[in-house]
Order: C-alpha cells, then sequence, then structure tokens
C-alpha cells in the first residue's frame, strides 16, 4: 500500500509538470489542421489518424440498419465476430489474428471511458449498449496501449453514447421466439439531461429441446439511469446507474455425424449448461476546463456481479463466482490547437470470488492495475505525429479458503509513435510503431480438477504477453469514395493459450495454461465505401491474415511453425445498399470467413478443420419521417450451417438456420 501510494504521488508529480517537462519525459499525441481531404459523403475523422483507425459517426450507424451493435460490428466493420458456444447475449470478438477463441483477451472494449473487458475469460458485455443510444464508434488497431493499457495488443473499441438523451419505443419480433423492447425517456434541459431506459430481449432457443425439456433459450434485461449537469462555471457532471440480468442456456456439444443429419437437434453428451448473471454498474464522471488550454477529467467506475454456471450431465454441478470491479481513472489534458498532451492514471481493482462444489475450488483472487501515461500529438502544416509512453504495475493476490496464500507482480511497458501525413488533398499515408502487452487474466492461473466439470484448482502464475506491431497504410478519399489500406506485422512473446493437444509431447499437460516463446501475425486490411450514384452504394471490409507460432519449448516443438487455430486466412463483408428514395432502402451483406484449424488444435494435427463461414442477410428500411422507422431483416438467407469445432468429432451449434425479424422504433 505505502509503495502504491508513493507512485500516485510521483504519478501526479508528473501530471500537473509545464508542458514542456512532459514534452521531454514522454507519452504524446496530436491535433491537426492540415487540408481536409475531398468527400461530400464520407466523414474524413480517420484519415488523419497515426495509426489504423476506422470512425464510425451516429449518420454510419443509422444508414446500416443494424438494429443491434453486435450486427453493426459484424457488417460494417474489420472485427470478426461469432456466437460464445451458442450464446446470442455474449459474442467472441477478434482482430488482427488473435483468433476466436482468445480475440476478445487482446481487444479493449471501452464504453464512454468505461472498461468493459472482464478479469476472467468472458468476453466484453457488449450486447449492454443499445445502438440506438451510440453516437459514435472508434476502433484502434494495432495502437492505442499507451491511454488503455492492458490488453490492448489487437487494439481498442470506444463506444460513445449521445449526449441529448431520446424519448422513444422500440419492439422487434423474430422466428424462434424472439422478442426484443426498449424504451427510453429523455428529459434535454439547458444544464440537465435525465434519461430512464429499459431494455428486454427474449430468444425461445434454436435447438431441439433436451430429454429434460430444457432448451438453448436465454433473456436478457437491462435498466439504466444517466443524468448530465452543467454547472455555472462550466464543469460537467455525468452519473451512469445500470443493472443487468440475463438466464442463457447453451446447447449441447455434437457429434459430425449428429451436426450433418441436424444441426438443430441435442447432442447426448451435455444436455445443456445454463448461467445466470446479475451485475450493477455506477459510474461518475466530472470533466472541467482549466483555462483556455487545460481541461481535466476524472472517471470512477464499480461493478458488483455474480454469475452461476450450471454443468448438466448426469447430475448437476454447480460454479458460483462473484466478481467485485472498481476504477479510478485521470485524465489532464492540454491543447493548444497544434499541441495536444494527454497525461494520465489509470486505477484498476478487480476481485473474483468463486464458491463451487468442492472445497479445493473455493478461493478469491485478485488483479490490481496501476498504469501512468503520457501521450503527445503535434501537427503541423499536412502531417500528424504522435508519440507515447506507458508504466503499468499489476499485482496478483491468489487466496484460497485453505491452503496458503499467493502473490504475484509484474512492471510492464508500452510504448507508440507514429505519423500521418497528406500528400494532396485526397490521399494521406500513415505509419506506426507500438509495444504492448497483456497481463493475464485471473483464470489463466486455473485447470479443471477433473472430467467432466468439479470445479477448479490453482496452477501457478504464468507471463504476460507482450507484443511489437508496425503499421503502415493509405487513405484514399474523393467526392464518391473511401478507401483504406493497411500492412501490419506484429511479434509477439509469451503469448498465453490453453493447452488441449491430444498428446502431452504437444504443448505439456492437457489443460495447462500456457506461454508461447515466440508468434507472430501479420496481414492486409481493405476497405472500401463507394457510392456509385444517389440510389446505389458499395461496402467492402476484407482482412488476410497469417498467425503462426515460431518457436514453443514447452514439449517436443511440435508447435514450432503451426497456424494459430480459430484464425481464418481470409475475412470478407460486404454489402450492397440501394435507396429507392429518401425513406426506403435495402441492404443485402455478405458475410465469409475461410476455414480455420479447430479451437483446442494448435499442433494442427487434428484430422478435420473449423468449416468456412457463410452468412447471407438482407435488410429492409422504411421512415415515413424523422420518427418513425420500420425493419425488416433476414440473417443467413441461404440457411448455411455453421457451428465451432473444438476437436475431432466435437462441435457446438451456431447459426444453422434462417433468422428472420422484424421491428419498429417510434422517436417522441
Amino acid at each position: 500500500m505505502i509503495i502504491k501510494k508513493i507512485f500516485i504521488a510521483v504519478s501526479l508529480s508528473v501530471i500537473f509538470m509545464s508542458n514542456s517537462a512532459l514534452a521531454v519525459i514522454g507519452p504524446i499525441i496530436i491535433t491537426l489542421n492540415p487540408t481536409k481531404l475531398s468527400s461530400n459523403y464520407f466523414n474524413d475523422v480517420d484519415t488523419f489518424a497515426p495509426f489504423s483507425s476506422e470512425v464510425y459517426t451516429q449518420e454510419d450507424i443509422k444508414n446500416s440498419k443494424a438494429t443491434n451493435i453486435y450486427d453493426f460490428l459484424s457488417q460494417n466493420t474489420s472485427l470478426s465476430l461469432a456466437p460464445s458456444s451458442g450464446n446470442r447475449f455474449s459474442k467472441k470478438i477478434a482482430a488482427r489474428g488473435y483468433g476466436l477463441t482468445i480475440g476478445s483477451h487482446n481487444l479493449v472494449v471501452m464504453l464512454n471511458g468505461r472498461r468493459l473487458n472482464n478479469i476472467d475469460t468472458s468476453g466484453p458485455a457488449i450486447s449492454e449498449v443499445n445502438i440506438n443510444d451510440i453516437e459514435r464508434v472508434e476502433i484502434t488497431k494495432g495502437s492505442g496501449s499507451v491511454i488503455y493499457g492492458d490488453s490492448a495488443m489487437a487494439g481498442v473499441v470506444h463506444l460513445y453514447t449521445k449526449g441529448n438523451f431520446e424519448t422513444r419505443i422500440s419492439t422487434i419480433s423474430g422466428n424462434y421466439g424472439l422478442v426484443q423492447t426498449s424504451a427510453s425517456v429523455g428529459i434535454n434541459e439547458e444544464k440537465i439531461n435525465l434519461n430512464l431506459s429499459m431494455d428486454s430481449l427474449k430468444h425461445g432457443g434454436y435447438h431441439v429441446a433436451a430429454p429434460d425439456g430444457n432448451k438453448d433459450k436465454g433473456e436478457q434485461t437491462k435498466s439504466t439511469i444517466s443524468a448530465t449537469y452543467l454547472t455555472d462555471n462550466g464543469t460537467e457532471l455525468s452519473f451512469d446507474l445500470s443493472r443487468d440480468n440475463s438466464d442463457t442456456r447453451y446447447p449441447s456439444y455434437l457429434t459430425d455425424a449428429q451436426f450433418e443429419a441436424d444441426p438443430r437437434q441435442n447432442g447426448t453428451g451435455y444436455n445443456y449448461t445454463f448461467r445466470e448473471a446479475e451485475s450493477s454498474t455506477t459510474n461518475l464522471k466530472i470533466n472541467r476546463k482549466l483555462g483556455d488550454n487545460f481541461e481535466f477529467t476524472t472517471n470512477r467506475s464499480s461493478t458488483d456481479r455474480e454469475s452461476q454456471n450450471t454443468y448438466w450431465y448426469s447430475s448437476g454441478t454447480v460454479d458460483k463466482y462473484k466478481y467485485d470491479y472498481k476504477s479510478n481513472d485521470y485524465l489532464l489534458t492540454y491543447n493548444n490547437g497544434n499541441i495536444k498532451i494527454d497525461s494520465g492514471i489509470n486505477l484498476f481493482d478487480g476481485k473474483r470470488t468463486i464458491v463451487s462444489t468442492t472445497a479445493t475450488s473455493r478461493n478469491t483472487t485478485s488483479k490490481e492495475n496501476l498504469g501512468l501515461f503520457s501521450q503527445l500529438q503535434y501537427s503541423q502544416n499536412n502531417s500528424i505525429f504522435t508519440i507515447g509512453a506507458r508504466k503499468e504495475k499489476v499485482d496478483y493476490e491468489y487466496n484460497p479458503e485453505s491452503g496458503s496464500k499467493l502473490s504475484g507482480e509484474y512492471d510492464l511497458n508500452a510504448f507508440d509513435i507514429g505519423v500521418n501525413s497528406s500528400l494532396n488533398p485526397n490521399t494521406s499515408i500513415f505509419t506506426n510503431y507500438n509495444h504492448a502487452f497483456q497481463a493475464p487474466l485471473i483464470d489463466r492461473f486455473f485447470i479443471a480438477n477433473s472430467w467432466p466439470l468439479t470445479g477448479q484448482k490453482f496452477n501457478g502464475f504464468i507471463k504476460p504477453s507482450k507484443s511489437r506491431t508496425f503499421n503502415i497504410g493509405l487513405n484514399h478519399l474523393t467526392e464518391n469514395s473511401k478507401t483504406k489500406v493497411t500492412l501490419y506485422r506484429s511479434n509477439v512473446r509469451d503469448e498465453m493459450f490453453l493447452c488441449k493437444a491430444a498428446s502431452a509431447s504437444d504443448c505439456g499437460t492437457y489443460g495447462d495454461n500456457l506461454n508461447l516463446d515466440k508468434s507472430h501475425k501479420q496481414g492486409l486490411e481493405l476497405q472500401n465505401k463507394y457510392i456509385f450514384s444517389p440510389k446505389w452504394s458499395t461496402d467492402l471490409n476484407y482482412a488476410y491474415t497469417i498467425a503462426k507460432i515460431d518457436e514453443d519449448d514447452k514439449g517436443s516443438g511440435a508447435l514450432n511453425g503451426k497456424t494459430n487455430p480459430m484464425t481464418s486466412k481470409h475475412n470478407i463483408s460486404a454489402s450492397v445498399i440501394y435507396s429507392f428514395n429518401d425513406n426506403a432502402n435495402m441492404m443485402l451483406t455478405q458475410k465469409y470467413r475461410s476455414k480455420a484449424f479447430a479451437e483446442e488444435d494448435y499442433a494442427n494435427a487434428f484430422s478435420k478443420k473449423q468449416k468456412e463461414y457463410n452468412s447471407t442477410n438482407f435488410n429492409f428500411s422504411y421512415s415515413p419521417n424523422e420518427d418513425l422507422k420500420f425493419n425488416f431483416d433476414v440473417e443467413n438467407l441461404f440457411k448455411n450451417t455453421y457451428g465451432t469445432r473444438l476437436r475431432d468429432n466435437v462441435i457446438y451449434p451456431g447459426n444453422s438456420t434462417r433468422n428472420i425479424k422484424a421491428g419498429l422504433t417510434y422517436r417522441f
């Protein structure tokens, strides 16, 4: 505790130094006044970034016709998404070759400055966010570790909600018992904004009921109270209180024969697995101008979450988890037009308490992060330059119900430097070099006691992962088109993975969380939006990815030169949009991921691969006026079957049917 206080004191002293001192010691950002790129239709915010980025405005989100945030990210961005073992409320999300198995562990997701990532291996709860509330989506790839720290190896997804609250009601109904409702009441005055919203989502399940009558159904509800207040001296106070409840039931795995015969049937292994979770979050944000050039922001967040997982085979096994997250962030910004300096402190305390069926599994494990960063941006003529650095200390503590308390600590560093230069009014180039890290999630320290699951046991601390990423790219913006091309290479040391190889010689003991000595990711990313006429337009996202294990000495060297599992070489999302008039349009989208190695196949030794993913999606939208909107959607138009292959003869079924839904939204 004394060391922590000293660290905070030193950090604060650095933050409040003069801007000349900050320029000497470190990190950096940039703001620009270059010649604007030419376009009548597209925003050009991301074309000036000194790193690979995507920015989507409220208008972009509206034009996408997406009815939820997952659909928007999947169909309109370069990210890869897939259901998590059939869970429609928590999808896997990945970028830059980390694969759908561990992609969300290497990608930070932020909501208005609040981190949504968990300290366990469950993905960020993006489904909490109603798409009607989102004002802007920013995606940073291969950068962002200076500001956001731990786990930003692939990048950062930042969601921003609207400042003014809406009064609206929306409802969506679909096949398989889909019912989604949302209601919001907003009050917007000169100095105060208030909002109360409620969201509910229910799904009856795709698969046939298990012998005991249970299905893969699910439901989720969320209620939120938000308020902002602007004081007479210009200080802005924001407060959010939200509560989320979910009950999700997962289908059983299938054999190859079962999947080919009927992917909607219930398997003969587990009859079902279900998870019940509830969480409450409070967030307080204060923003104040300090003169003409300085701005101070502090953000305090607290989350309490409880979950219960039931694994059902011949009898039920129950694991209960309690989580407690607290974060405190402090940011001081200096901006004089051409120079911008962001310096701050991030404090995070996360704790997981598990109560399981076995006494050896009952424990409390905590993760505590303390980060100090500074970043400078400088713009001159038609160029932007950015440089920044971060120092982070991560402490772990394992406290079992019986046995000795154990602890571990790591000192980690991040660094980022980049430049963007406009060649002409239509073209800019950028390059970026980044050091990033991922401290282990606490689940990485545990393995199952036995199989079937009967709890967990502590298996020791493992090393953080570290990456060095180089990006180079080009932006081209014209009156009718927007194009971005990026080449990248990321070298990773101690990449974390779960050994589930068939042979111990492949990576060690089955079920161990281990580190790969050396690995790399490299690829090409292409984005293009093109407007042919006022009626016709297209949207293309393509990613070519290579993800390889270079060296691993844990076993016999069987992993050397192998390809990371669940990493597709080709990822494509292509859309054609037709506008009948200002009020009605339709969109046809094709999603494709090429074959990959199965989720547990680090040795590339299984006889069967993960099947390619194909989904053709259709949307029709009609808005007779600004307040009323009708939507009709068809997902997986041609009923392509898809499941997540774990290993030979084990498949968890995913989207294998046509999904139809219709809805309306009315704004008062």
